[in-house]
């Protein structure tokens, strides 16, 4: 996709943004999944807002065709 608008100006970029706190999870998977995360807590949505807001300005208009992980250096090994 990101190759088929790029002649228009248009980037096309995808965020993972891992276990963010948004309410859904029970106590229990937070700490599980806390335990996998360095800051020892989940992402919050408005670390993420700022990360798309700033894909969205002139500031990223060179960067296209990515998958940027914004986990907070989630650690899927630990259990």
């Amino acid at each position: 996709m990101a190759d088929a608008l790029a002649g228009r100006g248009i980037t096309v970029n995808t965020v993972n943004p891992g276990p963010v706190d948004t309410g859904w999870a029970d106590p229990e998977l937070t700490r599980h999944v806390g335990r996998a995360l360095p800051a020892g807590r989940w992402g919050r949505p408005e670390e993420v807002a700022r990360l798309v807001r700033w894909l969205a300005s002139d500031e990223a208009a060179w960067i296209t065709g990515q998958v940027i992980n914004s986990e907070g250096g989630f650690r899927r090994w630990v259990s």
